[in-house]
């Protein structure tokens, strides 16, 4: 997008966004590094998530030749991030699952979450390497000094700006119809990829409405709100699928290891029936998650929610150009004295 005088709103819109993300991102550093709460590395992956979607967003006319540089870094932290934080939820998640359980469930899945302790922990060198990189790299003060000069007329945006509205709803549509394009494969519960992949643009449709969320009247909360619930219940389906895929290959290894230490499986035996009652709760739970997402979803398209927001984004966009137009025409001609 060209810079045109029109297009400053924009530019000031975006970095007060990336700076807020930014800053976010950097209130965490401590606090993943000394691992003492998995909350800090939750908070700082989804502050470099925000940073990473939205810069091909703001970065062309903010930092046009830094910022695929800036996606490069934060690419890698977000990476390197991810990893150590999916294993913290698992950690949580198999050490509520275990608390009531007694004889013989307890021993399998105890087992279970020594394994995932013992991954969790060997990640956090990979962690911490990733942290030095990342600031080593200068990014951040790369950035703060590109956003900060625009960030500081945050306050004089005017949300009903053409432009600015134009962009959301470019933006939301491309991932709405992204989103919208795994809708065939709603009814069929065994297309796990494909509901894994509607998941991640239910979250970057999720994002880009967020970032834009402030420029409308109700701030798209319906919406927003639809949304995280598809989310959410996609992504607790994507979590089932990933343990029953995980736990036949997770005691195959406890097997072979048993074997290898002891000379025979017996011991095994021991663990075998946690691990075949957590697989049997992975599955009954994905049933009931899959049977609740199809049942949101038919109610959503019955009150017509993704056409709503259509309506919106263009309701919006008309208004703010009838406002441009009014606004233009309240500008007295100069007047010709001679």
């Amino acid at each position: 997008m060209k810079k045109t005088p029109r297009t400053q709103n924009i530019r000031i819109y975006g970095a007060a966004l990336l700076m807020r993300n930014l800053v976010a991102l950097v209130q965490e550093i401590d606090g993943v590094r000394t691992a003492e709460d998995i909350e800090f590395i939750h908070r700082m992956r989804v502050a470099t998530r925000r940073l990473r979607s939205a810069l091909p967003l703001f970065g062309p006319l903010i930092a046009s030749k830094q910022y695929s540089t800036w996606i490069k870094f934060i690419r890698g932290i977000t990476r390197a991030l991810g990893e150590a934080r999916d294993a913290d939820v698992q950690i949580d998640h198999i050490s509520k699952f275990l608390q009531p359980l007694k004889p013989p469930e307890r021993a399998g899945v105890k087992r279970l979450l020594l394994r995932l302790q013992q991954r969790r922990s060997l990640m956090q060198n990979d962690v911490i390497k990733a942290l030095e990189r990342f600031e080593k790299s200068k990014i951040v003060p790369d950035m703060a000094e590109k956003l900060a000069p625009l960030d500081i007329f945050k306050d004089m945006i005017e949300p009903n700006e053409p432009e600015l509205l134009q962009l959301a709803k470019i933006s939301i549509q491309e991932k709405l119809a992204a989103f919208l394009d795994y809708e065939p494969f709603i009814h069929q519960p065994e297309r796990v990829t494909e509901l894994h992949a509607m998941r991640i643009a239910a979250k970057r449709l999720r994002y880009t409405m967020e970032y834009f969320a402030p420029l409308y009247k109700n701030e798209l909360k319906s919406n927003l709100k639809v949304l995280r619930t598809s989310q959410e219940l996609l992504g607790d389906i994507h979590d089932c699928d990933v343990w029953i895929s995980f736990i036949p290959v997770f005691a195959e290894e406890e097997r072979r290891r048993t074997q290898d230490y002891f000379g025979h499986t017996k011991p095994f035996n021991r663990i075998l029936p946690g691990l075949q009652y957590y697989l049997e709760c992975r599955q009954i739970d994905r049933g009931n998650l899959y049977g609740s997402f199809v049942g949101s979803w038919e109610s959503w398209q019955q009150q017509g929610v993704w056409i709503n927001l259509q309506i919106t984004l263009d309701e919006a966009l008309v208004e703010g150009q009838n406002a441009l137009a009014a606004e233009v025409e309240l500008v007295p001609e100069p007047v010709d004295e001679e």
